[in-house]
């Protein structure tokens, strides 16, 4: 009984932890994209200057959906009229089963998964460096106004995204008073050089890492995991209740968070319908 007691404290743990985490995740998408609530168990997310894009572009599943096939239906219809592929995000849970075969059964192709890292307070990290300046190691700065157009240069680069520059910096522009962006300079030919950017954004004492990119040149060098744990110990100098961030795993750096000490939490399906192909 004792473990069995133990054990549903444990989930209801992790159920906290994951609401937290996807509420952070909603108010994030919303300043990116519209948001739109679907049958009281989804919301959708989209922007037609972003296509192909499954971070910007989605539909999540909120909670077991009772009209799977309708929800599904309204989400194509959606995306589809807007001229933009059809991505829905669905929890890798046997409660989430019976959702994740009607996408298969509805047409749909499982192309990722997203998995989702925390850590609390008491997470230790891989290792506790202190931080001190030298010209010669990469140092975070902080971006502000007047440099905003650096970050964006890095974001886009890093992640081939270079045509939606303009529209990555209007939106950018627009909230920057919900985001605290940093680039990474590094010495790159005796000059130091920005190589890495990323995005802190707070919402109820939860901060989430977003935007965590590294130009090519740059990478395997170990730059976001310094990232990683500066944005950590910002998290608790702020005291927050927790910090989380998102993977895709066809990005292939799921590993580094495991090994900077991050916790995985939980895992997501990316399920994908494309127009032309229904």
């Amino acid at each position: 009984m004792l473990l069995l007691n133990f054990w549903r404290y444990y989930k209801f743990l992790g159920s906290i932890t994951k609401d937290l985490i996807e509420k952070n995740d909603s108010e994030f998408s919303s300043l990116w994209a519209r948001r739109l609530r679907l049958l009281q168990c989804a919301e959708l997310f989209v922007n037609r200057a972003f296509p192909g894009d499954y971070f910007f572009n989605k539909t999540k599943i909120l909670s077991p959906c009772q009209r799977t096939p309708l929800l599904i239906s309204k989400a194509r219809r959606i995306f589809f009229s807007n001229k933009l592929d059809c991505f829905i995000h669905s929890y890798d849970d046997l409660a989430y089963q019976d959702i994740n075969t009607s996408l298969e059964d509805a047409g749909f192709s499982r192309i990722d998964s997203m998995l989702v890292f925390s850590a609390d307070q008491a997470t230790q990290l891989a290792s506790e460096d202190k931080t001190y300046y030298d010209q010669n190691l990469p140092q975070l700065i902080a971006i502000d106004q007047d440099s905003i157009s650096m970050w964006v240069d890095v974001f886009c680069k890093a992640f081939n995204a270079e045509d939606w520059k303009q529209q990555i910096h209007g939106l950018t522009m627009a909230n920057l008073r919900f985001f605290r962006l940093f680039v990474l300079m590094t010495r790159s030919d005796a000059a130091s050089v920005p190589a890495a950017c990323a995005l802190l954004f707070c919402y109820r004492k939860v901060m989430g890492l977003y935007c965590l990119g590294t130009l090519p040149k740059f990478r395997r060098k170990g730059l976001a995991s310094l990232i990683l744990k500066s944005s950590i110990s910002m998290a608790r100098a702020k005291r927050m209740k927790l910090f989380f961030v998102q993977a895709f795993l066809n990005d292939g750096f799921a590993d580094m968070y495991e090994k900077v000490g991050l916790n995985l939490e939980y895992r997501k399906g990316v399920y994908a319908s494309f127009r032309g192909l229904t």
